[in-house]
Formats: C-alpha cells, structure tokens, sequence
C-alpha cells in the first residue's frame, strides 16, 4: 500500500478543550449543628459528614437522639431535599471559634440549622451574630413566651447578693436564667475583685435562685475575692429573652426565627427541608418565555404545608405579634418581631409568613445569594476560558453577553425575574436592563489597571402574592 499523508498537509484542525470553570456554589445542602461525635467520621478532626437521606442519619443516631429527631423532620419534606450534613462543634470551645472552624474545614452548604438545646441561649445570639457575616442562612427555632408580645420585653433585672468565694455565688431569686446566658451587674458601692461593673459575664451552673458567672460562654466560674459595699444589681440583656426580638433589632437577614410553642417541632428543620429543596438551577427559558408561571423553581416560604408539624393554638393577635403581619399592609416591624410560624388557616396547616428579621422575605435572600454566585461563576468561567477580553467596546460587550447575562437568563427561566410583553412576537421577555459607560470615558489609571467599567444591572424582582383582597357587588 501507498504510504499515507498526513491530513496537515492539506486541513489542520486544532482542538482545544475549555474546561477551566469555576466551582458552582451549593445551595441545595443543609448544615445541622451538633455537640456530640460519631467515632472516626465526626469529630474535631473531621468536622461535617453527609447524609443523603434518614436511613443514613439511622446508621448513626439512635432515633432517641435530638439529631436524628432534627434530621427526620428535615427529610420528611414532600419534595425530598438531596443533602443534610452534621458538623461537630467543641460544646467546650469558644462558640464563634467553632464556627469559624466548620466554615473553614467545609462551606459547601448554604441553610444552617441547630438542635434545640440552643433554643433561646446565649449561643444562639453568637450563631446570629456569625450568620451575618457569612453566605448562608440560618433558621433559629425560637420558644420563647417574649415573641408572642409585640412591643420591647424589658431586660430582666434584680437587687442580688454575692458571696466571696470560689467560685462566686449569685444569689437571685426566680431568676430564670440558663447556663450561658449573658449576665451584667452594677453596684452603688463595690463589686467582688473578679467582677467589674457593666461587663457582660455568663451564667455558670444556674440552679433556681443561685448561679455563677463566667468570662466567657461555657467558661469557668469566676472566684471572688477581697470586699463589697452597696447594693448590687444583675441585668441580663437578652433583648426580653427573645431571639426574634434581638434579630429583628439588629435587621438581620441571615437568621430568620422560627416560633413554635413546642420545641421538638422543629419547625426550622421542616421549613429547610422544603427550601433547600428548591433547585434555581433547574429551569426552562423557552417555557418562561411563553409565559409558563412555573417555568422554574422559585418559590415563596409562606402557605407552606410543613410535614410532621403540628399548628400552634393562638389567636390572630398573637399571630400577628409574632409575625408582624397587618391584613392589608403587609409586615410591620411595630407590630410584631418579624418572625415566623405555623398556623392553621381554613382547615389548612400553613408557615406565616417566610421572612428575616431585616424585614425582607427568605426566599429574597436566597435568590440575591444564588444570583450573585451564579454571576460570579459566570464571569470568572469567561475570563478563564479567553486568550484576552481586550478593553474595547466589544471586550466590554463580550463580558456582559457572555458573562452577565446568562446567569440574568437563568434568573429569568428560574422566576426570580420578572417579565415583560414583547409587543411584535407576544412572548415573554426577562425584566431586567443592564448599563455600562464607554471605554473611552474610563480614566487612563484603571484602563492602565486593566479594571473593567462598572456594569450596573437592574432587574425587577418577580416576588409573590401574600395577600388578596376582593370587592363584589350583587345587583338585583
């Protein structure tokens, strides 16, 4: 046979794999919290494991156990959420350390959950505190008695006696307070030495009318030495003890409470299992397009059907102290703490009312968070798959066509933005604009910088319908 040549000498065809693209950020796993261990998968040395369903959890946990509880209610979601992930913390350890400890041994997750032992403690306020600073959301359950009473609950405050001694004894009568709690005093003399007025200490071994403090949450009891004079005063500031009411003054949007009057409701870890099931990846633009509401996966918490949680018995008026929530005007933080819960409305188990404590609507958060992850992810895949994206017009109109608008269709397809009418075609089209200034207006120094323009995107949330409202007129 003829020897064959190559077909380089006639065509040369180069292929050249773009596969350089940046990690997509979950927002379908849940992080569950917990104290306790499990030999050689949980522990301080590894800090979460998977589950992808309550036979895993099962193999783990007892059904006795709080986690397995917690997890149950999680999975019992209709529409099945895919991933639920314990993560150890130290109960020993400065709670924000061990946050920060899971966060960085794992942050491929996005809804956080606790077990009920931190209902209404210290901790909880700490894990609140974190949230806001982190992209994720954490539901609080809440039990406390304060978020049914919608104004201020005042700081719980006391004439107390100390004994000199180690540890140092508080003696308070009634007091209420659990272990952790954050505890301040003042004096019209002198304190203890050990104890400086106005510094905020925690609650050691609380029995009914006695406790200790500590420096610091699950610390060890202070001694107390030298003299005192005076009368002294203990405050705890707790915000009335509620921690709906301590989020909502702080307008946090990254811990939404969760009010329920039984604690094993988990009424946090039902709403989660049906959120975190809620894929915005998962859509069709042809069918949103058309005009097909459904399109997508966005959703709204409120009138959710939460499997395995009974309704709370209260009246429409604590309902509303609760929730914030006026027939006709919508939330108002005078009128309630912003929080969440689970009602019977016409026969029908429903959550009221699906917001965080900054006022704004769960559902909200999650999709700014998605939006911005997914654009995020979009851009960088582009810069990482281009030889250049020269800083021309087109170089700028490449990244906005390639990078910014995609993730704004999926939005679209997803139903997170709104639509408007074509005129000519009828069909549907996302509402949303984007701006950006000419090249030749950006300063020389930035050019220079190789720093893109500022791109500005607006865009018209889809939101939802919470409330109906309709006038008839009979004729005769």
């Amino acid at each position: 046979m003829p020897a064959r040549l190559p077909y380089n000498r006639v065509v040369d065809v180069t292929i050249t794999r773009q596969d350089r693209f940046a990690s997509a950020q979950g927002f379908l796993t849940a992080l569950l919290l917990t104290p306790s261990t499990v030999a050689g998968s949980l522990d301080a040395s590894h800090r979460t494991k998977l589950y992808s369903a309550i036979e895993e959890v099962a193999a783990d946990w007892a059904s006795s156990t709080e986690e397995y509880k917690a997890a149950s209610r999680f999975f019992q979601a209709r529409i099945r959420p895919r991933q639920l992930k314990l993560a150890y913390f130290n109960p020993a350890g400065v709670f924000a350390d061990e946050l920060d400890s899971i966060y960085a041994a794992d942050n491929d997750w996005y809804w956080g959950l606790h077990l009920k032992a931190l209902n209404d403690s210290a901790n909880q306020r700490t894990l609140a505190d974190w949230a806001e600073s982190h992209a994720v959301i954490f539901g609080l359950d809440t039990n406390d008695v304060d978020t049914e009473t919608a104004g201020d609950v005042a700081d719980a405050t006391s004439t107390v006696t100390m004994t000199i001694a180690t540890p140092g004894v508080i003696t308070w009568n009634a007091h209420g307070l659990l272990a952790g709690d954050p505890v301040r005093f003042s004096t019209s003399g002198a304190l203890p030495t050990g104890l400086v007025a106005g510094t905020t200490y925690y609650v050691v071994s609380p029995a009914t009318n006695t406790f200790s403090v500590a420096a610091t949450a699950g610390g060890s009891a202070i001694a107390t030495t030298g003299t005192q004079s005076g009368t002294h005063t203990a405050t705890a500031p707790k915000f009335g003890g509620s921690i709906a009411e301590y989020c909502e003054d702080k307008a946090y949007d990254r811990s939404p409470c969760f009010y329920h009057t039984d604690p094993n409701s988990y009424l946090a870890a039902a709403a989660w299992g049906y959120a975190s099931g809620r894929d915005l990846d998962q859509a069709n633009f042809n069918l949103a397009r058309q005009g097909v509401i459904d399109s997508g996966q966005a959703y709204t918490m409120k009138f959710k059907n939460l499997p395995g949680v009974d309704p709370i018995d209260r009246t429409s008026g604590i309902v509303q102290a609760i929730t914030g929530f006026i027939p006709g005007l919508g939330v108002q933080s005078a009128a309630g703490h912003s929080a969440n819960t689970y009602v019977n409305i016409g026969g029908v188990n429903m959550l009221l009312e699906g917001t965080v404590p900054g006022g704004a609507f769960i559902d909200e958060i999650h999709a700014a968070d998605w939006l911005k992850a997914r654009t995020q992810e979009s851009v960088l895949s582009l810069l990482a798959n281009t030889q250049r994206i020269p800083y021309t017009t087109g170089g700028v109109s490449l990244v906005i066509s390639g990078g910014v608008e995609p993730p704004l269709r999926r939005a679209f397809a997803a139903g997170i933005i709104a639509d408007i009418e074509d005129a000519e075609t009828g069909l549907r089209l996302p509402a949303f604009e984007i701006q950006v200034d000419d090249v030749a207006n950006v300063p020389v120094t930035q050019r220079r910088n190789r720093i893109a323009p500022d791109i500005k995107v607006k865009f018209r949330y889809a939101g939802a319908i919470h409330y109906v409202t309709v006038s008839m007129t009979m004729q005769f």
